[in-house]
């Protein structure tokens, strides 16, 4: 494994000169994340994506090709609100490319750009499952947050390339004003769902719910991060007796079975999504992703 990432470092430090062409190199951790910055950094970025849409966010797989990435990047696009903190620290230390700490001016926070939500009060420990003590690190799947982190790359992709600020921030402009009118579309169309008594698996769209107004009584994990016991799926179904819940919610990488036996044993209607972008076949850009998690929604609710 270490002759292979030595290798791989060694042919990255020979050849980026000519991959990038003369482009910023910008590494994203999530693919979200990668389609916003090329839409914001257009010719003038060459982007590359570390973590699929397909995978538990929380639980990346470092690869050898990560190093090689990370090695000759210009930034480093994280989520930030310890999202990454279970693989990325690692890799940042054996990648030997100081630009990208950090602390450095190449390693960008996009949470700095956001408001987070569910930020805890007082400590934080075990006995709480995988709480982030930052807050709510799902933010991406509120459009209004993703319009906001477009401006804020084009002035973190113009302070690295003064020569087309200008390009980066009219590109800026129109990526958050494209954002901000699919996010007037999805709540349209998610106006029949307003108010809707839902369950989730994990607090992965806790800001899509609060944004588009679902009333959420409970998820499947008893705490985040932590699997269901058959005492915490009692209690979670007879709430979702009581409060008339009739819609399930469970990311594509979860365990659907067991979303399955609740919604057999309830009476409620699965709807099985993609959280993230290139997470389904119908979800390869943003606003795909976006359409495609309404689609889903709706036609789990009519059954």
């Amino acid at each position: 494994m270490k002759r292979t990432i030595m290798t791989a470092l060694m042919i990255a430090g020979t050849t980026a000169s000519v991959l990038a062409s003369g482009k910023l190199n910008v590494v994203s951790v999530y693919p979200d994340y990668g389609w916003l910055a090329s839409q914001v950094g257009g010719d003038h970025v060459a982007v590359s994506v570390l973590a699929k849409g397909t995978q538990d966010p929380h639980f990346v797989d470092a690869k050898p090709s990560f190093l090689v990435a990370l090695h000759k990047a210009d930034l480093l696009l994280v989520n930030g609100l310890q999202l990454e903190v279970g693989f990325l620290p690692p890799l940042l230390q054996q990648c030997g490319n100081a630009k990208i700490q950090p602390g450095a001016p190449g390693y960008v926070d996009l949470s700095t750009f956001i408001k987070p939500i569910e930020v805890p009060v007082g400590g934080v420990d075990r006995s709480m499952g995988d709480i982030h003590p930052y807050g709510n690190p799902h933010y991406h799947l509120d459009p209004r947050n993703m319009a906001a982190i477009a401006t804020g790359l084009a002035g973190v992709f113009a302070a690295a390339d003064p020569a087309h600020g200008a390009e980066y921030a009219k590109n800026g402009e129109a990526v958050s004003a494209q954002l901000m009118s699919l996010d007037a579309e999805v709540a349209h169309d998610l106006s029949p769902l307003k108010g809707a008594p839902v369950v989730a698996y994990h607090a992965t769209l806790d800001y899509f719910f609060l944004h588009y107004a679902f009333n959420v009584v409970g998820f499947v994990e008893p705490k985040p991060g932590i699997k269901p016991s058959p005492v915490s799926l009692m209690e979670l179904e007879k709430a979702m007796r009581d409060k008339g819940v009739k819609l399930l919610i469970v990311e594509n990488y979860e365990d659907i079975k067991i979303a399955d036996k609740i919604a057999g044993d309830t009476g409620a209607r699965v709807a099985v999504i993609p959280s993230y972008t290139g997470g389904a076949p119908d979800a390869q850009t943003y606003p795909a992703l976006m359409r495609a998690i309404v689609h889903d929604l709706l036609g789990a609710s009519r059954g």
